[in-house]
């Protein structure tokens, strides 16, 4: 009975020593997941996360990756945007869909008729039937811009399409960026400064003009295929976010 004791207290102590050993692995990182940050009027889902860098002073960036339904160009990229965003060297909250009931009909206005890109507190903003009786709301835009304020972003970069597409257009001071943007993207993306229509409560009003943070409002050519509107935007989402982190563009980050 003597070698078959012996043998366990051997294995005992082998376990002991393996159980008190360091890790010397990496941990694999975790996974950014969806949050819920508010409901639309039919009560579908808006969803946000946070990915890039984990440091608390890490420069703050927003992407908003879908705010009318009759634009959906951006949204089947998403996955792909947050795997190249993942090691970005600054703080990347993602708003998935601003309005989700437009998205399920496939119009640009909410279940109540509004534009959710004119019913921001901007300081043009107007009452009207299409811009809703004051700003914010529409719940599911309230609870996009509380989570904006709440992050703080010093950059924006928002996700449209239009017909005159592709283009990059801006708010604030972000003309650096934009030429970053469409640079990357590649021909036949160009920057259209300004959009030649006036834009009481739009987003860009309120975030770019009014708080003088640097917002892109990236038009995706409307109706293109994924395969057209994918490799552009995983070349120039990055390489404008590597851009402001660096300080390539002339003007300053807001802080």
């Amino acid at each position: 009975m003597r070698a078959p004791r012996a043998l366990l207290s051997l294995l005992t102590l082998a376990l002991a020593a393996a159980c008190a050993a360091p890790r010397t692995a990496p941990l694999a990182p975790e996974r950014p997941e969806w949050t819920v940050i508010g409901t639309s009027a039919e009560e579908r889902p808006v969803r946000a996360l946070e990915t890039g860098s984990r440091r608390a002073d890490a420069p703050r960036v927003a992407l908003i990756t879908g705010i009318h339904g009759d634009e959906p160009e951006g949204l089947p990229h998403v996955p792909a945007l947050l795997a190249a965003l993942a090691d970005a060297p600054a703080r990347i909250r993602v708003i998935e869909d601003i309005s989700p009931d437009g998205t399920a009909r496939g119009t640009r206005h909410t279940a109540s008729g509004v534009d959710p890109n004119r019913n921001w507190p901007a300081q043009n903003f107007t009452p009207a039937a299409d811009r809703g009786p004051r700003p914010l709301s529409e719940p599911e835009v309230a609870a996009a811009h509380a989570d904006l304020v709440r992050f703080d972003p010093e950059l924006v970069i928002v996700l449209h399409s239009s017909r005159r597409g592709p283009f990059v257009n801006y708010d604030g001071p972000a003309a650096g960026y934009a030429e970053v943007f469409a640079a990357a993207a590649g021909a036949p993306w160009h920057v259209v400064p300004d959009m030649g229509y006036a834009t009481p409560g739009s987003f860009g009003s309120w975030m770019g003009k009014d708080r003088n943070i640097p917002t892109l409002t990236v038009e995706l050519r409307r109706g293109a295929p994924p395969e057209e509107c994918g490799p552009p935007l995983l070349r120039a989402v990055p390489a404008t976010i590597a851009a402001f982190v660096s300080g390539e563009d002339p003007r300053p980050r807001v802080r």
